[in-house]
């Protein structure tokens, strides 16, 4: 009996891949933030986790290096609707067997996973091109294109923050981009940002307006690194 788990907190998805995967020799295990991935991991052992890399409580990087040090032999296959900077894929390299573009083809998926359990290895890319353009939504770790190509750069910038549940005024932080694209940039800030935060960010030369989308924590004490997907293009101040 070879066992699953799916985490991610959109409940379509965990539906379709809950129908896709279910029969009679797979028991699958859902969950749908990061509290319950880890409890459920704590109860038992996962030939395959498929991990969405931003959940509602904890990023999803964070989950994978747990499942890889307290599990080796889990298969763990991330998948992400957003855009992926060079650190963060740097770290899903070390630690998962694949990244998977959101939407995705349920039976090319499937086919993916069911070739890992049988060989221990993922399809080959020349398999894969006969499922339906695999290659579409899947991302080889090896040789992974990015939709944003990121330049990496280093300057101070300053991000003002609307209060959240748990803070009764705004914030301002100073905070440093390490790397900016067209549709974002990476920050190391710090303070934790939680997922879906907006932020307006400004500097000398620029300002625009984003929303957090992964935040985890830094090289060094008290510090994190934090995705930010532009909702304004940044513009020079008037």
């Amino acid at each position: 009996m070879r066992k699953i788990l799916l985490v991610d907190d959109e409940n379509l998805i965990l539906y379709g891949l809950c129908a896709t995967f279910r029969d009679h020799d797979t028991t699958v295990v859902t969950a749908s933030t990061g509290a319950a991935a880890l409890a459920a991991l704590d109860r038992d052992r996962f030939d395959v986790c498929i991990l969405d890399l931003n959940l509602p409580d904890m990023c999803g990087l964070d989950i994978m290096k747990k499942v890889r040090h307290s599990s080796p032999g889990t298969r763990i296959i991330m998948m992400s609707g957003d855009e992926i900077t060079r650190p963060m894929m740097e770290v899903i390299e070390g630690n998962a067997h694949l990244l998977m573009d959101k939407p995705f083809d349920l039976e090319v998926v499937k086919k993916f996973v069911d070739r890992i359990l049988m060989t221990g290895k993922p399809l080959l890319r020349d398999e894969s091109r006969a499922l339906k353009d695999a290659n579409d939504f899947i991302k080889w770790i090896s040789s992974d294109v990015r939709k944003h190509e990121r330049k990496p750069v280093y300057k101070s910038i300053t991000c003002f923050t609307l209060p959240s549940p748990n803070e009764r005024d705004p914030l301002t932080l100073a905070a440093s981009v390490l790397d900016i694209s067209d549709a974002g940039m990476c920050i190391r800030i710090n303070h934790p940002l939680a997922p879906g935060r907006v932020l307006t960010l400004r500097d000398e030369q620029t300002h625009c307006t984003g929303v957090v989308r992964w935040c985890r924590s830094g090289e060094t004490v008290a510090t994190y690194l934090s995705g930010v997907q532009f909702t304004s293009p940044p513009i020079a101040p008037v």
